[in-house]
């Protein structure tokens, strides 16, 4: 009979366990150049490899944000790489001075290079017979919000949500409650 109680807090508290929300698997939005980036893709987190990072945007700093001077402005590039599963995502803006809300709205050309309207690309190449490639532009939209551009101490956080598009069909994907915190 003693032991009823017992068994019964038990039971208690195992059932007070609860699972994680999608949105709660996400890291916690900050501003102090943590490293973290994660996003919703059609409602199920997408969280980055901790063991690796796939630097998609070919630059050498080996930091998943890159800022630097160029004949057309000041680009920063972002990049949120899962070796594991072969996805991605990759940010550009074209020109950031300082904090704000950029618009991703407009079509992508890999022609431009440097002179790129800003946009998002998310990206499968694992387990595929072709690559594919997922774009914002006129008819999939987003927006990125810087909320901490710090030259000084080479940080970068913000917020961000869009719909991408397959470039070459109609499929769609949702990434919501995006964030990130990357030094540059």
């Amino acid at each position: 009979m003693k032991l009823l109680p017992l068994l019964l807090l038990l039971l208690t508290a195992s059932a007070c366990k609860k699972e994680k929300t999608e949105l709660e698997k996400l890291p916690d939005a900050s501003q102090t150049g943590s490293g973290a980036g994660a996003f919703l893709l059609d409602g199920h987190a997408w969280l980055p490899d901790k063991s690796k990072t796939i630097n998609i945007g070919g630059g050498s700093s080996g930091f998943p944000a890159q800022w630097r001077h160029t004949k057309t402005g000041r680009p920063l590039e972002l990049t949120f790489g899962k070796s594991s599963d072969g996805t991605g995502l990759n940010i550009y803006l074209p020109d950031v001075r300082k904090t704000g809300t950029f618009q991703l709205d407009h079509q992508f050309s890999i022609m431009l290079g440097d002179r790129n309207p800003a946009y998002g690309l998310y990206f499968m190449t694992k387990s595929l017979s072709l690559p594919r490639s997922f774009l914002t532009g006129p008819t999939a939209t987003g927006s990125l919000t810087i909320t901490r551009f710090d030259t000084i101490a080479h940080i970068v956080s913000g917020t961000f949500e869009m719909t991408v598009k397959d470039e070459i069909g109609p499929e769609t994907h949702q990434l919501t409650h995006g964030r990130f915190d990357y030094p540059f």
